[in-house]
């Protein structure tokens, strides 16, 4: 993914800026002598990591959010041999809503570290790929695990170039289905989430003053990890690329003195 910076207008969220980006710094390396194989190589390991990271984040929130549901919705499970139930346990509602509020910030914070990492490596794959007419797809899911099915059902399977194979009608309408069921799937996902959580807040009314600000604090995790992951896009200025590269030039100039 390149650009022409002198006729860029596009408007650009995080992510895309950072595929850019990315494009722009190894057009300044035509021989490869920084961006090599042992670099993907690197990245790769640690987009692995990002991704082992996401997946205990992942494993955070489900668990958190089951004990909160089974102290809330759930009876009074007795731990055998003593007559003591969870919901026994002080504060058990408020350390749980705490628990998965915060395993949700550090989700959002993984998904979004994981993704990035995504699109470095996808530029190394664009540069290899492209030079041949190969889609740079097979060469990212070779290395790096992801939703390759989301590749299989959309219309275009090749955003860089032409498909060998041209879905119909009812293929673009039953799999464009299928995915926006998927998408809504996972926002209700979220939204079972945002409710149990907010009933363990409602359930942790108190007289004390304390509720207010931990209430507060448990939106402001929810409102964070949401709006780092929405990706807004936004207007950019890209100036000329001759007149970037003697910026970058005189800021060597200087570095080096």
């Amino acid at each position: 993914m390149s650009v022409d910076q002198d006729q860029f207008k596009r408007e650009l969220g995080p992510n895309v800026r950072l595929r850019l980006t990315v494009a722009e710094e190894m057009r300044l390396d035509p021989n490869e002598e920084i961006f090599t194989d042992e670099l993907y190589s690197k990245y790769i390991a640690m987009q692995k990591e990002a991704e082992r990271q996401l997946q205990a984040t992942i494993k955070g929130v489900v668990y958190a959010d089951i004990g909160l549901s089974l102290l809330l919705f759930g009876k009074n499970v007795k731990i055998p041999g003593i007559d003591f139930g969870i919901q026994d346990i002080p504060a058990a509602i408020e350390v749980l809503t705490v628990l998965a509020s915060f395993c949700f910030l550090v989700l959002c914070q993984s998904f979004v570290n994981s993704q990035c990492y995504l699109a470095v490596i996808d530029q190394f794959s664009i540069r290899k790929a492209l030079k041949q007419g190969i889609d740079p797809d097979f060469l990212t899911f070779g290395n790096v695990f992801s939703q390759i099915f989301i590749k299989a059902f959309r219309a275009d399977m090749n955003i860089y170039g032409s498909d060998f194979f041209i879905p119909r009608k009812r293929y673009r309408a039953f799999y464009h289905s299928v995915l926006v069921l998927v998408a809504l799937s996972w926002l209700s996902v979220l939204a079972v989430h945002c409710i149990v959580v907010g009933v363990g807040v409602w359930n942790s009314i108190g007289e004390t003053w304390l509720w207010w600000p931990f209430a507060g604090a448990v939106l402001l995790i929810h409102v964070t990890g949401i709006a780092m992951n929405i990706f807004i896009d936004f207007k950019f200025d890209a100036p000329p690329r001759e007149q970037l590269q003697e910026m970058r030039r005189q800021e060597g100039v200087r570095q080096t003195r």
